[in-house]
């Protein structure tokens, strides 16, 4: 090729490489602008999550610390509640117990020959479920009689007597080989009581042994009273004598 020929057309080539290098050169940086672009919206949008997380956090801690107190009143209501529920059963049972006019003296007898034994006698016929007696002296024929009648009715009955009472005159051997339940106090000293409850509402108490010398020669007192909860608080001594009993 003629060398005035060569000339225009190096010229031409080079031209030609050269616009395409900036061509390329342009559309990397076009490139480079746009993930830059991308990066710097990334990192705003990472902000806001990072933003949107410490607040639920804080919310979080926010709302343990409510659940935490909500427990505590929780807790304190139903103590409350519990006070006032045992509050309205003493009630209800106070109210039970002025319905039936309770607590009321039904008799009072004394001795010599004051009626004491016939109350006695009188009130152990009248058990429809449980005759529970602490009795130091328990030599009368006629009273015994009624605990047998009781027994032989089906009414539950337990007598707990003084150990050092029992001899040949006490109604002990007669009532247990009839399969009354009897036991004998194990208080090394003496068991002192003169008590009989029955049907869970009605006591006998008194200086009133269940004997002969009591209705015909000693000065003794006999009341008859109708109170459940009395009743109840003799009777929880009652157990307390019988479990130790032998």
């Amino acid at each position: 090729m003629k060398k005035e020929v060569l000339g225009p057309v190096l010229a031409a080539l080079l031209a030609g490489a050269l616009l395409g290098y900036f061509g390329a050169s342009g559309s990397q940086a076009s490139q480079i602008s746009q993930l830059q672009s991308q990066l710097a919206g990334a990192l705003v949008e990472k902000n806001s999550l990072q933003s949107q997380l410490a607040a639920a956090q804080s919310q979080m801690t926010a709302l343990s610390a409510d659940k935490q107190a909500l427990r505590q009143q929780i807790s304190m209501l139903n103590a409350s509640i519990a006070q006032l529920d045992r509050r309205i059963a003493e009630l209800d049972a106070t109210i039970a117990l002025l319905q039936m006019g309770e607590p009321s003296i039904l008799a009072i007898r004394f001795s010599p020959r004051g009626g004491a034994a016939s109350q006695v006698i009188y009130w152990l016929g009248r058990a429809n479920s449980s005759v529970h007696v602490l009795i130091y002296s328990f030599t009368l024929d006629s009273i015994g009689d009624a605990v047998l009648a009781a027994h032989q009715r089906g009414i539950e009955v337990k007598v707990v007597f003084e150990k050092q009472q029992v001899s040949q005159y006490s109604e002990y051997f007669r009532l247990a080989a009839a399969g009354v339940q009897v036991r004998n106090d194990t208080n090394p000293n003496l068991m002192h009581h003169k008590v009989a409850i029955i049907d869970g509402h009605i006591i006998l108490i008194g200086s009133f042994n269940w004997s002969d010398s009591a209705e015909n020669d000693n000065n003794e007192n006999l009341l008859v009273i109708k109170s459940t909860e009395l009743a109840t608080a003799l009777e929880t001594e009652f157990q307390r004598i019988w479990v130790a009993g032998r």
